[in-house]
């Protein structure tokens, strides 16, 4: 592939891949000017592509391409640099003693603390808003001021609380292990609100666990078996049926971590004559050891009206065992998608600068 010696912000040049300088090209026959989409193929254009003449006027770059002249401005490659370098608030890893953030919801209509309560949520994959209301169904509206809800199966708000036909473990008193919800789905929301409107009950703390924190503590190999062996999660109720088959452990190239999938409760068999079944089980074991090891969890108690925010496809939840017949406990979740509350942060943060 042709390469473009291209001066750069800051002074230096770079060896450009004719084809990203051709694909950018920033003229109103190349893209949509109100929007900054692409309008110009690539197939449009030979894979060999090479400029026919460069040339540099004040600031801007133009380049001949035969059929097409593009002009690249300090401006423009001002934007691109920006650009690429986009990337939201990094995670910060947490083990047992973690506090998540808490905010007082009358605080969060001022701007400046919405943003740094948002960058806290990112960072962590965990924060709380304190002395919300506790009418039910109001933390449908206090998450749509960052990002639309995601409505599954079963209901659009789920309630909590001990019901004798609830359709999971979650509507009996018992202890909760860390988990996050819809693993029998193949897109499981990436964020849950765990919304708590009354809590008199003894008992009954919630946990957290940092998913990314516990798979940086496996070796290689237990990682690449969790990453490659696709397994079964099933919840059900008498109307819906969910089931989906996909691996723990999603990761990118780089061997970073992208989601955790991991639900004791919703966990199908495996075949069990599959060559790969043994060390699955045994990665799978390791997991749960470290999932479970209190070194790796932090608690604390929901008060009624505290409103907690889970980046889901990281950060685990589950609760203590809580005795019903001492007080009454309900508490009420909602999905979202991470994306739309870190993309809320960024517009937030766009604006202020």
């Amino acid at each position: 592939m042709s390469l473009v010696n291209f001066p750069w912000p800051g002074g230096e040049r770079r060896s450009i891949p004719a084809l990203w300088l051709r694909d950018n090209c920033p003229c109103e026959s190349c893209r949509v000017a109100s929007t900054n989409e692409h309008r110009m193929l690539i197939s449009s254009v030979p894979i060999d592509l090479e400029p026919v003449a460069t040339t540099q006027v004040g600031d801007t770059v133009i380049v001949d391409w035969g059929d097409h002249v593009s002009r690249y401005s300090a401006d423009w490659m001002a934007m691109i640099a920006t650009q690429v370098a986009r990337a939201h608030p990094m995670p910060r890893s947490w083990r047992a003693g973690f506090e998540p953030s808490r905010v007082d919801m009358a605080e969060l209509d001022d701007r400046a603390a919405t943003v740094a309560f948002l960058e806290r949520f990112v960072t962590d994959g965990a924060a709380i808003i304190t002395n919300t209301p506790t009418e039910p169904g109001s933390l449908v509206d206090i998450i749509r001021r960052w990002a639309p809800t995601l409505e599954v199966p079963f209901a659009l708000v789920h309630d909590v609380f001990v019901d004798p036909a609830g359709y999971n473990i979650a509507h009996t008193a018992e202890a909760l292990p860390p988990h996050n919800d819809m693993a029998s789905r193949k897109h499981p929301p990436s964020g849950q609100v765990l919304h708590m409107l009354v809590n008199d009950a003894d008992g009954g703390d919630s946990i957290i666990v940092d998913g990314f924190a516990v798979l940086a503590q496996l070796d290689e190999a237990d990682l690449a078996v969790l990453s490659d062996v696709a397994v079964g999660f099933r919840q059900f109720s008498d109307t819906v049926e969910t089931w989906a088959t996909e691996p723990l452990v999603r990761r990118r190239s780089d061997g970073s971590f992208v989601s955790l999938r991991y639900s004791n409760q919703l966990l199908q068999p495996l075949d069990p004559a599959n060559p790969t079944t043994a060390s699955w089980y045994e990665a799978y074991h390791r997991l749960s050891t470290a999932m479970n090891d209190r070194a790796n969890q932090t608690d604390f108690r929901l008060d009624g009206g505290d409103f907690l925010m889970l980046d889901a496809h990281r950060v685990l939840h589950g609760r203590a065992e809580f005795s019903p017949g001492t007080g009454q406990r309900h508490l009420q979740d909602v999905y979202f998608d991470s994306d739309d509350l870190r993309n809320e942060l960024a517009r937030l943060i766009g604006v202020e600068r």
